[in-house]
């Protein structure tokens, strides 16, 4: 009986992290749900059954039924103080779920409790997961490597479902073919399946040769998503994560042409990057000579333009305010469209700008010669907000790159950062530091961050559209914003010193998972949401709390050859 009663509690429990993990690139309910079902298994698996058995044995029936209940409720909650005193013993563990205190101790400075109780209960996880995981049995290696696998396997299943919904266009924008999920914290789980497979597929002692190049071939398809996905920040994030790898990898290796390859590799990727940027930042601005003395004045139909020669706005090197006939382009884009030319776009942006845009980025004239042109994908295309030709091409990083030039020029000739993921970013940095020059030392509370956003926005006079005033996308300054200095520094020692406290900091897994945490918390609000705080805490104490081995940064067999 013990030892059936303690296989179902195992079972239960790998079940339930099973359930959360499986959950996160689909579905929220999941997550809680498989959060509650480590909630009922962590007290299960401390529930004393043996005790019970030895208490009612002997008894009558009438004794049994009388004491059974009251009983088990007692060893209930004897178990779950059990589990709490074994909590309260891992220092690394308790250090790092602090992070709930201090949002409990920013309510002494908060007026919004409404918000503040809300976002108590979107941290919850970081005293759950650490709770449940350093207090539960360790998985052994082939056990993690096997939930690692499952990890990467429900990762390739959504993101064969998001590259299904690119080929078939079955989206607005490109970002909401993860729309149960945010586009950034999927990218995060691409990048750490990456870096997974990568490091599984090296491991000779564990895995088969036809497995290592089955890994190889799926961690393509995981470069190739993010390419044709358009993920900017999980390319960004995942190719930085590799070049702080190689010097570490140079640095332990012995094997001299290792050493050799890998910085010649550095070298070769570094100055590829300088190269392409170079080039895009060249071609986008230069400018295709106009002798402005001899634009003509009609159209093919004999309807005058309007050539504004003194605007200097260009899209892909062509002026984007000359040879405009606003009549004729809203006469022919009303006969192919259904929505209004004098309307808003599927991203609510003025549809005649885009169409001008897009128009001018393929170097046409703007009237209704060049609207009937359009391929109805273009079409399609500009009634989704696409505004240059370039963004359309699938494995385009010139066209993001295109975008964020645009963005910056446009916010330094008008000051709006509208539309500009980048500018906007700047602009929700700009708050967040006028912010913290007020409240620096114990913060705005727990509850009070939109409070105070709403304020800054209105005190700066910011020309930011007022559905787009988030707040600091930067966790950092979000951290900084809500409790003081003391409570970043607080923050910081409960992340980062716990690997220390347990000799991780030398641990692959946790070291990659670390570095793309962190990058993606320099441009996002990583905890900010139910998805992003359960990735985080959830990888971070597994990684940390819940494996008897730790995996070397380069095992002796990569790092020696």
């Amino acid at each position: 009986m013990p030892k059936t009663w303690k296989e179902i509690q195992r079972y239960w429990y790998i079940f339930a992290l099973i359930v959360t993990v499986g959950s996160l690139p689909f579905s929220k309910f999941g997550i809680s749900f498989g959060q509650f079902m480590l909630a009922g298994g962590w007290i299960v698996e401390r529930f004393n059954a043996r005790k019970l058995l030895t208490y009612l044995a002997g008894r009558s029936f009438w004794q049994v039924i009388l004491l059974i209940f009251p009983y088990s409720v007692y060893l209930l909650f004897e178990g779950i103080i059990t589990g709490f005193r074994q909590f309260f013993r891992n220092r690394p563990a308790l250090l790092f779920s602090s992070i709930i205190l201090l949002h409990l101790l920013g309510l002494f400075f908060t007026t919004d409790f409404d918000y503040a109780l809300k976002d108590i209960r979107t941290k919850l996880p970081f005293l759950l997961f650490p709770l449940f995981l350093s207090t539960s049995e360790a998985f052994d290696r082939k056990a993690f490597y096997r939930f690692m696998l499952f990890f990467v396997l429900v990762v390739l299943v959504r993101s064969g479902y998001n590259g299904w919904m690119i080929l078939t266009q079955n989206f607005v924008d490109i970002r909401d073919v993860s729309h149960n999920i945010s586009h950034i914290i999927f990218s995060l789980l691409l990048s750490l399946s990456i870096f997974t497979l990568v490091y599984l597929s090296l491991n000779k002692n564990y895995f088969r040769p036809w497995m290592r190049v089955l890994g190889f071939l799926v961690t393509l398809w995981f470069f190739g998503y993010l390419l044709i996905s358009q993920s900017f920040t999980g390319y960004a994030i995942t190719l930085i994560t590799a070049l702080i790898l190689t010097p570490v990898l140079i640095f332990k290796t012995r094997n001299r042409l290792l050493k050799a390859g890998l910085i010649l590799c550095i070298l070769l990727v570094t100055g590829l990057i300088f190269l392409t940027l170079k080039s895009i930042i060249h071609d986008y601005y230069h400018v295709n000579p106009v002798d402005f003395t001899k634009l003509e004045k009609v159209s093919s139909r004999g309807n005058p333009y309007i050539h504004s020669i003194k605007e200097p706005q260009t899209e892909n090197g062509n002026y984007l305010w000359i040879y405009i006939q606003w009549d004729e382009m809203r006469s022919a884009w009303n006969k192919r469209s259904k929505i209004p030319f004098d309307s808003l776009n599927m991203k609510k942006g003025p549809v005649a700008h885009t169409v001008i845009r897009f128009l001018t980025s393929k170097g046409w004239r703007k009237d209704a010669d060049a609207i009937e042109k359009l391929t109805d994908q273009e079409l399609l295309a500009i009634e989704k907000g696409v505004a240059n030709q370039e963004f359309l091409k699938e494995l385009s990083i010139r066209g993001r790159i295109y975008e964020f030039l645009w963005g910056f020029d446009n916010y330094m000739e008008t000051g709006n950062p509208t539309g500009s993921t980048l500018m906007q970013r700047l602009e929700f940095w700009k708050a967040s530091i006028g912010i913290i020059r007020g409240n620096w030392l114990t913060g705005v509370g727990t509850g009070d961050m939109n409070l105070i956003f709403k304020s800054q926005y209105e005190k700066m006079h910011s020309k930011l559209s007022p559905d787009q005033r988030w707040r600091s996308h930067n966790q950092f300054l979000s951290v900084f914003i809500g409790f003081g200095i003391i409570g970043l520094l607080w923050f910081l020692v409960a992340v980062f010193y716990p690997p220390f406290m347990l000799r991780r900091q030398d641990d692959f897994f946790m070291f990659v998972f670390l570095i793309i945490a962190v990058l993606s918390m320099l441009t996002e609000d990583t905890i900010e949401s139910q998805t992003g705080v359960t990735f985080f805490v959830l990888f971070y104490s597994f990684f940390l709390f819940a494996r008897r081995e730790k995996d070397l940064i380069f095992s002796k067999q990569i790092v020696h050859g």
